[in-house]
């Protein structure tokens, strides 16, 4: 290429954000290995909590069906919370104060399971414990009694037999029992209604998942509220719940790249099963966009863990928008920038493919084989850096070990919740160099919530 044009091709790439320039100034580097396979493709992070309009007891209608299948949506956590008098749970009131949370939750999993989702069934919501409920109100073993809780778990099964939700039904014991405003009592209370309950559940359920603990703190080795609930449920059988569980919200509980890997050490410590692992809630309301998407889904992915939005609506809000990937004006619904990202996460079939963060674990990528295909989506964590993306492994879609390769990119852009930015941004295609079987990109932002996606054709296509 001749001097004067590759100026012009320099020029080109860096007002869309991607170079493959060597020697750019990077925070660091992600890497793929397209010869590396981890398994099929399984879209773990494409759930949420929350998000289904209520429809009585029927499934929702009032979001085109093409809004979650696009995105291949496959999880939803709901129980019937935040809704107005006289449905404020069980311990407000017995079954008059369950009922309309129980026809909530009812909806919700007819909604997830068109769609072939699971459905996570929150005890607590049902319960009324949904945030600030207070000391005054009822808990499960007040004053060591057990009774109202088995009316309510008893009523609840019978619920969930007769309106045949067993299939693709996990019930998750209680939410985020370490804060006060879920849990208002003590923790060795709390142990001992884990117990109690998945003891009832077990008897009553014997085929159906329990999920727990659900915690809000993401396990650490000198947290108490989770080395007690380790010792509590190590060695006792069915006590240990079948799918793990915890959140991933906010960055001082760092990332799940470090917690999922600290929790295998409890799980060795105290000869815990190795059992699959929901991140049942993930994002704080800053981290909802384009970037931040990206940078989840890259370590839900690489450590198999299935992975659910968290929802930030309230009351109403709480039971609409898809976890805020949808909005609606004048009863229209429109997706918003994340939706797109989603939606090409969908697209991104075949295998997965091994994956590492950027040294400073504010950069990740995630990255799929189809036959000769590979494609690579590319996020911070709310920062605009320069960040590096390593390629190797080009042969196995048919590349040889050195030469240059036409790269189609892809720029995911956000202006809030409430815009539709429309498709991604194409941003052409773009000849690489490379050689020894790998391939550098350079990737810089401009904005800490814009994310991209690069497209690899080998030979035959």
């Amino acid at each position: 290429m001749k001097l004067a044009v590759l100026r012009t091709f320099i020029c080109a790439l860096t007002t869309t954000g991607v170079t493959g320039l060597l020697g750019q100034r990077s925070s660091g580097t992600a890497t793929v290995n397209l010869a590396e396979s981890i398994g099929d493709a399984k879209f773990l992070a494409s759930g949420f909590i929350y998000g289904w309009p209520d429809n009585g007891v029927n499934a929702d209608n009032s979001i085109p069906e093409n809004f979650a299948s696009d995105i291949k949506f496959n999880s939803c956590r709901a129980g019937g919370a935040q809704l107005p008098d006289p449905s404020k749970g069980w311990a407000f009131g017995g079954y008059e104060g369950y009922i309309g949370r129980f026809n909530s939750t009812l909806s919700n999993y007819l909604t997830t399971r068109k769609f072939g989702g699971d459905f996570i069934l929150l005890v607590h919501d049902l319960w009324g414990a949904d945030g600030g409920s207070g000391n005054d109100a009822l808990f499960p073993g007040d004053n060591e009694d057990w009774t109202e809780v088995d009316a309510f778990i008893n009523q609840l099964v019978s619920d969930i037999q007769a309106n045949n939700m067993l299939d693709g039904l996990v019930i998750d014991i209680w939410n985020e029992p370490e804060l006060e405003i879920f849990w208002a009592r003590t923790w060795e209370q709390y142990l001992k209604y884990y117990v109690h309950a998945t003891e009832l559940f077990r008897i009553e359920l014997p085929n159906t998942l329990i999920s727990g603990p659900s915690m809000a703190h993401s396990p650490s080795l000198d947290r108490e509220t989770w080395r007690t609930w380790v010792e509590t449920v190590s060695g006792k059988g069915n006590i240990i719940p079948d799918i793990y569980s915890w959140h991933q919200i906010g960055g001082w509980e760092r990332e799940p790249e470090r917690t999922i890997p600290e929790f295998d050490v409890f799980r060795a410590n105290y000869s815990l099963p190795d059992r699959p692992l929901d991140i049942n809630e993930y994002a704080w309301p800053s981290e909802q966009n384009p970037a931040n998407s990206v940078f989840f889904i890259a370590q839900c992915e690489r450590h198999n863990a299935r992975c659910l939005r968290a929802n930030w609506g309230s009351g109403s809000g709480l039971h609409d928008d898809m976890a805020n990937l949808v909005f609606s004006v004048d009863g229209t619904y429109h997706p918003n920038g994340e939706w797109y990202l989603y939606k090409y996460y969908a697209g991104m079939i075949g295998n997965r493919v091994a994956t590492s963060i950027s040294s400073d674990l504010l950069f990740d990528v995630f990255a799929t084989v189809s036959d000769t295909t590979a494609k690579v989506i590319a996020g911070t964590r709310t920062v605009k850096s320069t960040y590096d993306i390593e390629i190797s492994g080009l042969d196995t879609i048919g590349l040889p070990q050195e030469g240059s390769v036409d790269v189609q990119a892809y720029r995911f852009d956000w202006n809030g919740s409430l815009a539709d930015t429309g498709s991604p941004v194409d941003l052409g295609i773009t000849q690489y160099e490379y050689n020894s079987n790998l391939l550098k990109i350079t990737v810089e932002p401009p904005s800490n919530s814009t994310a991209f996606a690069f497209e690899i054709h080998g030979k035959g296509v």
